[in-house]
C-alpha cells in the first residue's frame, strides 16, 4: 500500500504559522494518472449541492453503504487512507502521541473504547470564477487533521483555487467558524494535480481558497480527515 500513500514523498512538516505539510507530486505518476482517469464524475453529479456555489460531495458512509462502486484503485486508496496504519503515519508525521484507537469506516456509533474515527470524501466544485469557494475559516472543533489531494483535469487551464494558509489574525469568529478579521495569506498550496496539503487542526488554523479565474472545468479535491468522537481538539 505504500505506493498509494499520500505521505510517501513527505520531506518536512512546517510549523509556521501553524502545523502543516505540502507535498508536490505526492503519488507516483502511474497511480496519479489512474486515479485521475477514474474519478467518479457521473456519481458526483447525482449528489445534491451542499452550498450556494453548487459544491458536490460523496462521503465515506455513502461509499460504504453502496459497497464502494468505484474503480479498484480508488477502493484501495480509500480503505488505506481511512485505516489505522495511515492514521499512525499522520500522527507520527506531526510528532503527536496516540493511544488505543479504533478506526471505523462510516458514521455508525463507534465502540465505547474508541476515541476517534476517519472520514473520506470526493469533493467536486463547479467552475465558478472570481469568487472564493471558501472564505477564511477554521474547521470543526472535533477535527484532528485534514488532508486534501488535488486532482486537476489535464485540459483545465484555470488559475486560482489554491489552498491558502493565513497567519492568524483576530480569532473572533462568526457563522460557520469563519473569521471576522483573518490574518494575511503567507503560503499557498497550488491547485495543481497531485499536490497534497495537510494540517493539524486548531483554533488558529486560518485557511481559505482563493478565487479561480478562467475556470471551465470542475475543481476536484480528495479529502481525508480524522475526528474525535467525543472530546474537542480545541
Amino acid at each position: 500500500m505504500t505506493n498509494l500513500c499520500v505521505l510517501q514523498n513527505l520531506k518536512k512538516v512546517h510549523h509556521d504559522p501553524w502545523p502543516h505539510l505540502i507535498i508536490e507530486n505526492a503519488l507516483p505518476e502511474k497511480i496519479h494518472n489512474e486515479l485521475l482517469a477514474t474519478l467518479p464524475n457521473a456519481r458526483l453529479d447525482r449528489q445534491k449541492a451542499v452550498d450556494k456555489h453548487g459544491k458536490l460531495t460523496w462521503l465515506l458512509y455513502e461509499l460504504h453503504n453502496e459497497k464502494y462502486p468505484v474503480s479498484n484503485i480508488w477502493k484501495e486508496f480509500i480503505l488505506y487512507h481511512t485505516s489505522i496504519e495511515f492514521v499512525h503515519k499522520v500522527f507520527n508525521a506531526f510528532d503527536k502521541p496516540y493511544g488505543e484507537h479504533m478506526v471505523i469506516t462510516n458514521r455508525n456509533k463507534p465502540e465505547q473504547k474508541s476515541n476517534y474515527y476517519t472520514e473520506f470524501s470526493f469533493v467536486k466544485h463547479p467552475p465558478v470564477n472570481n469568487v472564493s469557494s471558501r472564505t477564511p475559516h477554521t474547521d470543526n472543533e472535533k477535527e484532528i487533521y485534514a488532508g486534501l489531494l488535488y486532482l486537476k483535469e489535464q485540459n483545465d487551464k484555470s488559475t486560482g483555487g489554491d489552498f491558502c494558509i493565513h497567519r492568524p489574525g483576530s480569532l473572533e469568529m462568526q457563522g460557520k467558524l469563519e473569521y471576522t478579521s483573518p490574518g494575511p495569506i503567507v503560503k499557498r498550496c497550488a491547485y495543481k494535480s497531485n499536490n497534497f496539503v495537510m494540517f493539524w487542526n486548531g483554533r488558529n488554523t486560518q485557511h481559505s481558497v482563493n478565487p479561480r479565474q478562467n475556470a471551465t472545468h470542475p475543481r476536484w479535491s480528495i479529502n481525508m480527515i480524522g475526528r474525535y468522537t467525543g472530546q474537542r481538539n480545541w
